[in-house]
């Protein structure tokens, strides 16, 4: 037996997604997913479910630390440069976490279909746009984080009134 209010979400949420859609566009989707898949099977395939996997990974990193310093920020900010260094923290975790979004991101039909490249190239530049995505944030995230963990202490130890008198 269905869940009647998971059904009619799903029927407001398929209205929303094929909204402009002709009725032959809708006919012919499971013929475009089926030559999709067989343009990227193999490898391509592979090397898309690792780079999701992993960038599901850092997304997990990266929602943690916006949690630890949004629970942070009250017990450390003391002064409004403070509040302003772990805003601006938080600001950069987001953005990291845009990027592993888009890492993530369905490769969809309208996506590429206007595209003048053979599907094999689409799916190909897709792959680097997407590792080359993974592996910047990768990279930034990590030097990123010691910043972090470095001025977390520096916040608990910096007296703001001290500071003021220098």
């Amino acid at each position: 037996m269905s869940d009647p209010i998971k059904t009619k979400f799903d029927g407001i949420l398929y209205s929303l997604l094929t909204r402009n859609w002709s009725a032959s566009r809708i006919k012919a989707y499971p013929r475009q997913l089926e030559a999709q898949a067989k343009a990227a099977k193999g490898r391509p395939t592979e090397a898309f479910q690792m780079i999701d996997t992993k960038a599901a990974g850092m997304l997990t990193h990266v929602s943690m630390m916006i949690a630890g310093l949004g629970i942070s920020a009250p017990l450390l900010a003391q002064h409004p440069l403070e509040e302003a260094v772990i805003v601006g923290e938080i600001c950069v975790y987001l953005l990291v976490a845009i990027g592993c979004l888009r890492c993530l991101s369905a490769l969809g039909l309208h996506d590429i279909e206007n595209d003048p490249l053979p599907l094999p190239l689409r799916v190909n530049r897709e792959l680097i746009v997407r590792h080359e995505l993974y592996r910047f944030c990768n990279r930034f995230t990590i030097r990123f984080t010691v910043l972090v963990f470095i001025s977390l202490p520096v916040m608990l130890w910096w007296q703001p009134a001290k500071a003021a008198i220098l």
